[in-house]
């Protein structure tokens, strides 16, 4: 094992440049230097019982930064940008969203949020890095793939894009801004959701995409995340097979934190915070998001994560009895306890391997 000594440098953060097009940035892919540190090596899963299996990244991964639903352009082409609220670890933190430009088939300029379709992008290219495709470009954490190898994993995993639609996928993902604040309003990170996006040749970006390889490196935070070994294993195909945006998101998040997962000890959260962590609309109506969670609860049982699930209403002491909030209790099924146990253990194995090279 490579010596580790240097791995607490710090993260440079490069804030976004309006004016630099990634796919035109005259840096190609062999002009980085390029590095397999030993941090990526224990970020990779190659044991047969882990086929299915990659890595959540720690705040990463918990900043409400898609937008799920229809959206509403100013003059049909123009977004505003998003700005949330989120909580991590029990740090207060605050997120500003500025949308992506991209050219559509019209010819015509349009703003687009990060959505569904980019965070299954985002996640196979994460899957590609924990199955031995990752690389450290100039010391950012990077992957490189082909368009068409993409487009086979996310069809295999049950969503089927175009090669177009991957393309505007991957732009929106270069093109998206990011800040995020602490609750003493200093700035966190100033950052795109991929840092650099580029293929080798702009002739092999308007091709086919079945040879031609592409290269992101991905966010700063997902960098440091890897160096610092503060990523979790997470079952993958599961996760990237749901229906709902919910469930998607609350998987992610007992995953990562509710390493104590057990029958005896259930996961407790409030409606509320689902609200406020996972980016999501509030309706006028309060119960009709306490629907869309009880939908997502339903098919996580019915995937073998949760066993069982209560709700407590937490009403307006009024007659009208208005919901003002609503307190979940998850029960875990066996399965999803089993996973988290062999998460921990993969745990403690890297934090063995690293002692030992001390």
């Amino acid at each position: 094992m490579a010596n580790l000594k240097n791995r607490k440098r710090q993260i440079k953060v490069e804030p976004f440049d309006e004016q630099t097009d990634s796919l035109e940035n005259k840096k190609n892919l062999n002009e980085y230097d390029q590095s397999h540190p030993t941090q990526l090596t224990l970020f990779e899963l190659f044991l047969p019982q882990e086929k299915g299996l990659s890595n959540t990244i720690e705040l990463y991964d918990f900043i409400p930064k898609y937008h799920w639903g229809k959206v509403e352009r100013i003059g049909g082409e123009f977004l505003r940008s998003l700005e949330r609220e989120f909580e991590c670890r029990g740090q207060k933190y605050k997120v500003k969203i500025r949308p992506a430009s991209i050219d559509d088939k019209d010819g015509k300029e349009r703003y687009y949020y990060p959505s569904k379709r980019e965070e299954l992008v985002e996640d196979a290219l994460r899957k590609f890095v924990a199955e031995g495709q990752g690389v450290f470009l100039d010391d950012a954490a990077g992957v490189t793939f082909s368009l068409y190898q993409l487009q086979e994993e996310l069809k295999r995993n049950g969503h089927s894009y175009s090669k177009q639609e991957i393309k505007d996928a991957l732009l929106i993902c270069a093109r998206t801004n990011i800040t995020i604040t602490n609750e003493s309003g200093d700035t966190v990170l100033v950052s795109n959701i991929f840092e650099t996006l580029g293929l080798q040749t702009r002739e092999s970006w308007q091709g086919t995409g079945e040879k031609s390889r592409a290269f992101v490196r991905f966010n700063a935070l997902v960098t440091k995340s890897i160096k610092s070994r503060t990523f979790r294993q997470i079952n993958y195909e599961k996760v990237m097979s749901y229906r709902n945006v919910i469930a998607r998101q609350l998987h992610k998040r007992m995953s990562h934190h509710y390493i104590q997962a057990s029958v005896a000890k259930p996961y407790h959260i409030l409606l509320s915070t689902l609200i406020r962590d996972f980016g999501l609309t509030q309706y006028a109506r309060l119960r009709d998001n306490l629907r869309d969670v009880e939908i997502a609860l339903n098919e996580m049982q019915e995937k073998d994560i949760l066993l069982s699930y209560k709700i407590e209403k937490v009403l307006e002491n009024s007659k009208r009895s208005k919901l003002l909030d609503a307190k979940f209790t998850l029960i875990p099924n066996p399965t999803f306890a089993g996973e988290v146990i062999r998460a921990n253990k993969k745990q403690s194995e890297i934090k063995n391997v690293l002692m030992q090279n001390e």
